[in-house]
Parts: C-alpha cells; sequence; structure tokens
C-alpha cells in the first residue's frame, strides 16, 4: 500500500455559487472517495500539534467583486455514508480561526493526521452555517486542506 499527502482545494468541493441562509448548515459540496482509496483528513503526527507538518486554510467568500467580502460563520467537515447520509461530524471551526494567513503556512492551523478513515464510496462533505444569509462564492472562496491517501 502507498500513503501520501495531498491536498484538497476549493475546485474539489464547489463548482458555483452557493446560497446559505442564516443559522443552517448548507452543503458547499462534496468529495467521494474512490475505489481502493482511504483518505484521512491531515497529516502528520498528533504530538506537537504545533510542529504539525499538515495545515488548513479555508476562507470562505462571498459573490461581490473580487476577493469578496469574508463570511463569518461555522464550517463543518462530514464523512457521509455512500447513500448519502451523515455519518460523523469530523471538524467544526469558525471561518475566522481558519483564514489566518493565506501565504505562510506557518500561521495557519495545524492539521495533523486523523485517526479516522474515509473509505471507498463514503463522501467527505464541507458545510457552512454563515451568521448572516449570504451567497458564497467558489471564485473567491479560497480552501487547502491537507490529507493522507492511502491507495492499494
Amino acid at each position: 500500500m502507498a500513503q501520501f499527502r495531498s491536498a484538497l482545494t476549493t475546485a474539489d468541493f464547489m463548482s458555483g455559487t452557493v446560497s446559505c441562509t442564516a443559522g443552517l448548515f448548507t452543503r458547499l459540496g462534496a468529495r467521494t472517495i474512490q475505489a481502493g482509496e482511504l483518505l484521512s483528513l491531515g497529516f502528520g503526527a498528533q504530538s506537537g500539534q504545533q510542529d504539525s507538518q499538515g495545515r488548513v486554510f479555508i476562507d470562505i467568500r462571498d459573490n461581490t467583486a473580487s476577493p469578496g467580502a469574508v463570511v463569518p460563520g461555522v464550517v463543518r467537515l462530514t464523512a457521509y455514508t455512500p447513500q448519502d447520509r451523515p455519518l460523523v461530524i469530523l471538524y467544526e471551526f469558525r471561518v475566522e480561526t481558519l483564514n489566518q494567513n493565506t501565504a505562510d503556512r506557518t500561521k495557519q492551523l495545524p492539521f495533523p493526521e486523523s485517526i479516522y478513515q474515509l473509505s471507498e464510496d463514503k463522501k467527505l462533505v464541507i458545510e457552512f452555517k454563515p451568521d448572516a444569509t449570504a451567497t458564497v462564492s467558489n471564485a473567491n472562496t479560497k480552501m487547502v486542506i491537507d490529507i493522507t491517501e492511502v491507495q492499494a
């Protein structure tokens, strides 16, 4: 089995704008795990998280002229079954925690490898609950979520 580091970006989840209602989680997008693949969120050891090689950066922005305005709210990463039912909430973060620095990865939130692995046909879903109703734009939103992939 081969294990390697990769990252998911906005293009892996979003393909257009999404209308989000204040106080309600709305699906921004999903990635289905391919046959023969196991996926864990994060990369690197759990101990010494401040030194973790894995990082997560998510900057949710609206559809106004580029670069768009930051939309405050809660981002949720959830594992779903192949039948599209929620299985487990993996992480929940405030946008303000996730969008600290676009260029310097050492200032982004540490994201060590999770012990939970998503297997074939499961989905990794990203959901967003804004503080105020907004239209989220895939063109203005930036995501880099480090992952560990295992392929047979």
